[in-house]
């Protein structure tokens, strides 16, 4: 019996901590801000979003191309500065970290041999689908087909493809996750 209670509290801890992590980081990163233009559904938003300056590096997967920019804003750059990571991490053909709001691309540390392209990506309206939980291919190809199917019915032209958002580490709770697929909105 005692055994049993050990190993429920402990279970119990290691909970509570995975939880605290997760809610660590929803709350201590820097989001970019936008504001609300339309709600479209429960799910689908249309924002406006202020200019943002991006690091981006081409996207094999999420192995290879997210320690690319991991390096730059860990210091591996020619300033040998680190910079916050913000989210959400931004993925379709590229990879892109959002800088820290304020650090232009003329202000940004230079890469240091990296594939990385440092970017200023104009101030635009994104109609987006939040869901939770992971993120593999299938899930994401069908709430991209979501979102362009709702978007159409109402009648919001779009242009550019669709990509997708992720807004937490690997390590936290699925269910506490917050995903977005995208795309520009006219």
């Amino acid at each position: 019996m005692r055994t049993q209670l050990f190993l429920f509290g402990a279970i119990g801890a290691i909970m509570a901590l995975w939880l605290g992590w997760g809610f660590y980081v929803i709350y201590s990163t820097e989001r970019p801000p936008y504001q609300v233009i339309r709600n479209v559904s429960a799910t689908i938003e249309v924002r406006q979003y202020e200019e943002q300056t991006w690091i981006s590096t081409p996207m094999g997967t999420d192995d290879s191309s997210f320690p690319v920019l991991a390096s730059y804003i860990f210091g591996r750059n020619k300033e040998k500065q680190q910079v916050a990571m913000t989210a959400p991490v931004i993925t379709d053909h590229r990879m892109a970290f959002i800088l820290p709001h304020g650090l232009t691309a003329a202000a940004a540390p230079v890469p240091d041999g990296q594939a990385i392209d440092v970017i200023t990506v104009p101030a635009r309206k994104l109609a987006t689908l939040k869901f939770s939980w992971l993120t593999p291919a299938d899930r994401v190809a069908a709430k991209t087909a979501e979102l362009i199917k709702v978007l159409k019915a109402h009648g919001i032209a779009t242009r550019g493809g669709p990509f997708l958002m992720r807004y937490n580490d690997p390590w936290t709770p699925p269910f506490l996750r917050r995903n977005e697929v995208a795309i520009e909105a006219l």
